[in-house]
């Protein structure tokens, strides 16, 4: 998966982060062919999130076949709309890694490891 999101969409990205931590201390990232979703279950599996983004919202998406670490990389969401000019989010399989890149004057990269999905079943829907 390989994909980049522009300044103007990246403050919704961030606040869609931030509101899926809500519901527990991890989530998934869920790259499909029409877009990525963001997955969140909480511990006693009561409550769940799901959202999704179109490969229109990004700037550059390609796709082949988590948790609140990923919060300090959108932790200002004010400051990444003022400073950062885009997001590249690439995983390598083999470092399992996500790596989120902001280009901004300064460059930042913050490297998250991941770890293989469980699938579980909710009143309505299989959640991967």
């Amino acid at each position: 998966m390989k994909c980049v999101i522009g300044g103007g969409h990246l403050r919704v990205f961030g606040r869609a982060i931030h509101a899926i931590a809500r519901i527990s201390d991890e989530f998934w990232f869920d790259p499909v062919e029409k877009g990525l979703a963001l997955r969140s279950v909480n511990s006693s599996r009561s409550a769940c999130a799901y959202i999704f983004f179109s490969s229109m919202f990004f700037q550059h998406y390609c796709w082949t076949a988590g948790s609140k670490s990923f919060l300090p990389v959108f932790r200002c969401v004010n400051m990444l709309e003022r400073n950062v000019e885009k997001c590249n989010i690439y995983t390598n399989i083999n470092d399992r890694h996500i790596t989120f890149q902001l280009i901004c004057k300064h460059g930042r990269l913050h490297k998250v490891t991941f770890q293989k999905q469980k699938q579980f079943k909710t009143g309505r829907q299989y959640l991967v």
